[in-house]
This record gives structure tokens, sequence and C-alpha cells, in this order.
């Protein structure tokens, strides 16, 4: 189960354990952030729920930002803070795992780290970082990366605001197919009960949806929550 909690006082929060992880709110250069602190034994859960609070409050493009969050599974969440900043136009994601130890190949494709663990919950393709720097890159944006104080990682993602550059139109796959045909039965409808009625992993479940809202075909409400939008419809009513 996942357990919240929401402070204005970042230091009133307990330290995570190694399956938490921190979002951290900021509204404004003088004002405290609002933390929640998110604890999950499962790393797919864990995944989906930082990214569903950091990108309710989020204008950088949602699957760059998950892509950032599921690299944390390099590092085991140690330590894991996602802060918002800059109204939404600036996210940063630390933590204090082993770090990153050639920060230049880690931006070309195909560098990956990931052991078979990790290749459960995540593609470990070596492609997150160098997709995130493509996206951020065709809205203007910027990513960085740089070592944490204490050791880990920080990968700041950056955009001047405005929309979302929608990625190319494939044919949808079988699971996105699936996916838009539950939508349509069951919307609005988060993640896991999405995951569960199609007998899919949530990581899979999570990215796909992701993917589907970056195309402009499934919307998501601040909880969560994804629901068809007249584009997806229309798309559905051809597939079928």
């Amino acid at each position: 189960m996942t357990s919240l909690l929401l402070t204005a006082d970042p230091t009133a929060a307990r330290a995570p354990s190694s399956a938490g992880a921190r979002v951290a709110v900021y509204g404004g250069a003088l004002e405290p952030p609002q933390v929640a602190l998110v604890c999950e034994d499962d790393p797919a859960l864990l995944i989906e729920e930082l990214f569903t609070r950091s990108a309710a409050a989020a204008a950088v493009p949602p699957l760059a930002l998950r892509e950032i969050i599921e690299n944390l599974v390099h590092a085991g969440f140690a330590d894991a803070l996602v802060s918002v900043l800059d109204g939404g136009r600036t996210v940063r994601v630390s933590d204090a795992g082993p770090g990153i130890a050639d920060p230049a190949r880690a931006m070309l494709p195909g560098f990956s780290t990931a052991d078979a663990a990790a290749r459960e919950v995540i593609r470990g393709a070596g492609c997150g970082l160098p997709l995130a720097a493509g996206l951020v890159g065709a809205e203007g944006g910027s990513l960085d990366l740089a070592a944490n104080l204490a050791g880990g990682t920080v990968v700041t993602l950056s955009v001047p605001g405005g929309p979302d550059v929608p990625l190319p139109d494939p044919a949808p796959s079988d699971v996105q197919r699936r996916l838009l045909a539950l939508l349509l039965e069951v919307a609005p409808a988060g993640t896991e009960v999405l995951a569960r009625e199609l007998v899919l992993p949530v990581a899979v479940c999570g990215r796909e949806l992701v993917l589907l809202e970056h195309r402009g075909l499934v919307s998501r409400s601040p909880d969560g929550a994804r629901t068809l939008t007249e584009r997806g419809a229309a798309l559905l009513a051809t597939l079928f």
C-alpha cells in the first residue's frame, strides 16, 4: 500500500526507506515546498505514484518525466527526490545512488547499467536519457546531468513553457489498442485498475498510457486517472 505524508516543511518528513521517495512541489521562491512521501515495496507501483504526483504539477513533456523517474530504478531509489519548480517548467530528479560514471556515454542510445532485476520494471535499453533530452529539446528546453552533493545523480529537465510537441502517429500497438478499448468502457480509471483488467504488469501499462497521453489520445487527471480524448475515441472507431 502507498502511504503519503504531506508537509510544508521538508525537514519534518521522516527519511524515506529504500522503497520510498519524495515529491516536492514549490509554489514560489519565498514559499516552502509541499512534500509528499511515497512508500511502496513494489518498484513499478512506486514509479507510477511518483510520476502521477509530479506530472500533476509539471509542465515538462510527460514522457520525458516518466523516463527520468524510471531511471531511479538504477539507483535503487536511494534518497530519491522529485522536485517541481518554476511553475512546473523545471523538474529536478535526484538520488544518492551509485551515480553515473560516464555522463557523456549515458546520453548515447544503447548504454545502460540495468541488470536483470531492473529490466523487470523498465526497458533497460539505454534509451531513457537520450529520449528525455530529445523531447525537452524539441520544446526549446534542456536536460542537465550533475553529480549530487553527497553522491548520486541529479537530472534537471527544463522547458520554456508551451504545449508538448506530439510524437509521430504510428499505428497503435496491440497493448495500446486494448487500453483504448478498455478506457472506452471503464474510464476514468487508474493504471492499477487497467493493468489488472488487461493482466499486464503495472510498469508496462503505465508506460503505454504515457505514450498514448503524449500522442494526445488519452488525458490524465491530477489523481492519475485516464480517459479517452476526442482524438483517441475517433482513432479507436477506426481500429475495430
